[in-house]
């Protein structure tokens, strides 16, 4: 009988592990190309996994609440067309029944899925709980749809109010990729009249204008779009934007595929709907791969200014300071207008300070331009 093994995918940059949540299948049953075969958790996202084969599942290596590595087994399947599932016999029932919620199906009936109930948190958080001696079971978590946080498991371990909080993952692995490239940030303050006027005529929050204003900066820059690798700078033509989003699972950077084809009403959806994936911890995959620009939104949080770090894959961040009123200078008088400050990081290997500032400028000039603005309503 001739078996494959399918191992644990990689489901995101930089994750090396992923939690069972639920099988959506059981050992004896035939599955078809495609078919879902189990919901794993990762410290971005729930991920439901389809089956890579068509065939029978002989062994699941993992139960629910197991933490799998990436590359390690995860299903092995027999690929013998005759072989059904109530004929599977040889296959240890003890194996069977951890993972598996009574009798094997007909193949005429609908799979009932036998899912294994566990608990809400993430894999830090377990990892937290394990170093204190925490039974997760037992805990009520006090986060969104009763996920377990840090504070419950520290507040079970009967931990000191200073405990460390678990590791965030997505900012982890940002700082990692950080510590290996001369970064650079430039600074500019902007006169947010313009900006204002436009979105408030179009019912639209600032970051989605300031977002497509960068998409369009872009496709005239190109510079801030290529990338580094071991055989040097990259060009690339998409214009993919992640943007940052604060969950509690940590900081994802979902991304917007080809920005400059949405109209600015189809980005905001866009950008909503992303960012409600991303909070609800749904984002698949796809959803957090391939940016070629990023940017954060440090005005949601009342900041003036800051320093973005560079989100994996890409060579400039732009960070949106708060739109607030300052005293500016115009036509030689000092006029109280609404302004911000946006800041642009970028990887010093792959564009110098003349490209990055170049398209800094032109950014500022887009969002002071009144003409400028509407034409990006599309």
């Amino acid at each position: 009988m001739a078996e494959r093994i399918f191992v644990m995918p990689d489901l995101g940059e930089g994750l090396v592990e992923g939690e069972i949540v639920s099988w959506l299948v059981r050992e004896g049953q035939r599955v078809e190309l495609n078919e879902p075969l189990v919901e794993i958790e990762t410290a971005k996202a729930t991920v439901e996994v389809p089956s890579p084969f068509a065939g029978v599942v002989v062994r699941l290596h993992a139960t629910g609440g197991g933490t799998v590595a990436v590359g390690a087994p995860l299903v092995t399947f027999s690929d013998t067309a005759e072989t059904a599932p109530e004929e599977s016999a040889s296959l240890d029932p003890a194996a069977t029944s951890t993972a598996t919620a009574g009798p094997p199906r007909n193949r005429d009936e609908p799979v009932v899925p036998g899912r294994s109930v566990v608990a809400k948190a993430t894999p830090p958080v377990r990892k937290l709980a394990a170093s204190l001696g925490v039974d997760l079971s037992g805990l009520t978590g006090s986060g969104p749809g009763g996920r377990i946080l840090a504070e419950d498991v520290a507040r079970a371990a009967g931990a000191r109010a200073g405990a460390p909080a678990p590791p965030r993952t997505g900012l982890a692995r940002i700082l990692t990729a950080q510590a290996a490239i001369p970064s650079v940030t430039t600074f500019r303050t902007v006169d947010c009249s313009a900006l204002e006027a436009f979105r408030k005529g179009v019912a639209s929050s600032p970051f989605p204008v300031v977002l497509a204003a960068l998409a369009r900066v872009a496709e005239a820059h190109p510079a801030i779009t290529a990338s580094w690798s071991p055989d040097g700078v990259q060009a690339r033509t998409n214009i993919d934007v992640g943007f940052a989003v604060d969950t509690v699972r940590g900081l994802v950077v979902p991304v917007v595929r080809d920005v400059p084809s949405w109209n600015l009403i189809e980005l905001t959806a866009e950008l909503r709907r992303l960012a409600h994936v991303a909070r609800d911890g749904h984002l698949q995959p796809a959803d957090l791969a391939g940016a070629t620009i990023a940017i954060t939104n440090m005005g949601s949080y009342g900041s003036e200014a800051g320093t973005p770090l560079l989100s994996p894959g890409t060579s400039v961040t732009v960070g949106l300071g708060v739109i607030a009123p300052r005293a500016l200078v115009v036509d030689g008088e000092v006029r109280p207008r609404p302004a911000c400050t946006l800041s642009l990081t970028f990887d010093h290997r792959v564009l110098d300070g003349a490209a990055a500032g170049a398209a800094l400028t032109a950014l500022v000039a887009l969002l002071q331009s009144a003409d400028g603005l509407r034409d990006l309503a599309g």
